[in-house]
This record gives structure tokens, sequence and C-alpha cells, in this order.
């Protein structure tokens, strides 16, 4: 549904604004904006209170723009920051599938962490290489390269069809921190997928190609940053199929062995998918609910109840 979107900003938190199709005023309070944006807050108003004015005056944010954007709206097997409700439905996945994938996960980073008891992830290290680390790399792209089977990107063979989901979700954003090490190493593994080069572009994919095709020229390129790297892309491929919070949010090996080893962000982002509510009153009339704001403000006689409705598959 294309609808006058306006965003407005304060500190670190975003408010995301629009009409919805009742007419009634929306109001998403988004934090950590430039890091993982997620929906804090929901307030709905009637047209009695403007959004500029609502905007200006009582939550005291700017107004930095205003679009026409397709709200209510996903894409298929595809999450994007906002999109909420039950995910297993929204994104189409069976309890078994998401089961798999996190098993699949947990073996690559079980590996890297019996190579990490022996080679430091250090500056000095990262290009150290071994059959151990080209039997990881080898595992670690197979992987990546069973995602895209879960699209339809030309006939999925190669990576000149991989690199078209650039088109649908900004992958190049996503940042994985190997945590617990003295030195920090940050990983954006598809910080510079270019389609004119969409082998080359990612030097980890690049070193798996070579180190199969010719092992003898090609061996040392099976390096310890390289096998980080590839792991690092099947984590945020895993997002983008799933969502964060299976790996973040719950209570099992693969969970745990993420939030152990890597930390992930999502930096500076507006590729989201923007939820449509819809406002009731639970009260008779006797009574009626209200909002305040920090600067002692009231508005009066809001929408208390809040649907979520569907997103549509776009």
């Amino acid at each position: 549904m294309l609808t006058e979107v306006t965003f407005a900003k304060k500190d670190e938190e975003i408010i995301i604004a629009y009409a919805n199709a009742k007419k009634q005023h929306v109001f998403l309070s988004i934090v950590r904006a430039d890091l993982t944006p997620k929906l804090a807050n929901v307030l709905i108003t009637s047209q009695d209170y403007t959004i500029q004015d609502v905007l200006h005056n009582y939550f005291e944010f700017e107004i930095y723009k205003q679009e026409n954007i397709d709200i209510g709206i996903k894409e298929k097997h595809i999450w994007k920051p906002l999109l909420v409700g039950d995910l297993g439905k929204e994104l189409d996945f069976s309890v078994y599938e998401l089961c798999k994938a996190k098993r699949d996960l947990s073996i690559l980073i079980q590996r890297l962490q019996e190579i990490l008891l022996y080679v430091e992830p250090s500056k000095k290290c990262l290009q150290t290489y071994s059959h151990k680390l080209m039997e990881l790399l080898i595992l670690a792209c197979t992987e990546f390269e069973c995602w895209f089977k879960n699209y339809n990107y030309g006939k999925n063979e190669r990576t000149s069809d991989y690199v078209n989901i650039l088109k649908i979700v900004d992958l190049q954003k996503y940042k994985v921190e190997l945590a617990g090490y003295s030195e920090t190493f940050q990983s954006k593994p598809f910080a510079n997928w270019n389609p004119n080069k969409p082998t080359q572009s990612l030097p980890w994919y690049d070193a798996y190609t070579k180190v199969k095709h010719n092992i003898t020229n090609a061996f040392d390129l099976a390096t310890l940053e390289n096998c980080i790297n590839a792991i690092c892309a099947n984590i945020v491929m895993f997002c983008i199929r799933y969502s964060p919070y299976p790996l973040y949010q719950e209570a099992d090996v693969c969970s745990g062995l993420v939030r152990n080893t890597f930390d992930l962000q999502l930096e500076h982002t507006e590729d989201i998918c923007i939820p449509v509510f819809e406002g009731t009153k639970s009260y008779s009339g006797a009574f009626s609910a209200s909002q305040s704001f920090k600067n002692g403000k009231t508005i009066s006689d809001i929408y208390d109840v809040h649907t979520l409705i569907p997103f549509e598959l776009k």
C-alpha cells in the first residue's frame, strides 16, 4: 500500500509515522536506529492530532524526510528489520527447517572454535592456512551456496545469479564481530559485493573457488581470515532467512555458540519493512486512554488496542 510516510529523529531514536487505511495516525518508535532497528512502541491517534504536530510538539522530534513508500509489504523468504508478528508464518518456514539450519550453522562454528584452540585470530595469524582450514572454507562456502536455493535468481548456479539478492535486501550493511579475543576481528562479508564482479568482489568466496579448482597453486588462500568471513556470511544469510531472533533470543546449542562467538550489527540501514497497525478502543466511553510525553504534554483519547495487519507479499 503506497503511503506517505514521515521520518523524524532525536538522538538515536526514530519515529516513523503514517495514516493507515482507517485514516488513523500511526507513530512507530524505533530504537537502535543506527544499529539493528527495533520496534519499541506504537501510538495510534485520531486525525484531531496531525502527524507534524505530534512529532514536533509532543515527541519533540525533528522531521528529516517524507516519502511515498509501500508499507505492510514483504519479500518472499526475506527478513528485514520491523518485520514483526508470527515470523514462521510471515517468512514461511517450519520448525524442522529452522532446526536444521541451526544444526548446520552450529557445525561451522564448532569447527572454527576447534581451530581457534590452536590459532589465535590476531592480525599476525589471520593469513595462517592449513588443510583443516581448507576443509572449513569449502564447507562454509558450500553452505553459503545452499542459502540461495530459497530464492529464484536465474538458475541459482553461480554468483552472477546470487548477487541479484542485493536488489531486494541490503546485505552490505551487516557487520559481524568475533567476540572474546584480545584483538577485535570485524567482518562485513558483503560490503563490496559488486554485480560486475560477483565472485572477485567476495574475496573469501573467490578464495574458495580457486582452492576448489586448483589446490596446488591456491592452497595458501585457505586462510583463517577467509574462513571466518565465510562463516560470518552464513550467519548473515541465516538472519535474512529466519531473522536474528532465533540466534540471539533463544536457548539452544546454536544460539549459545553464536552469542558466545559473534556480535551481529546492522549499521545505518533504512532497508526495513514498515508494519501496518490499526487501532481500536478497549473502553466503553466512560473512560479514555491517554498518552503522556516527556515534556509534560498529553494526548487524550488514543487507540489503546493495536492490531498488526499481516504483511502482503510483494
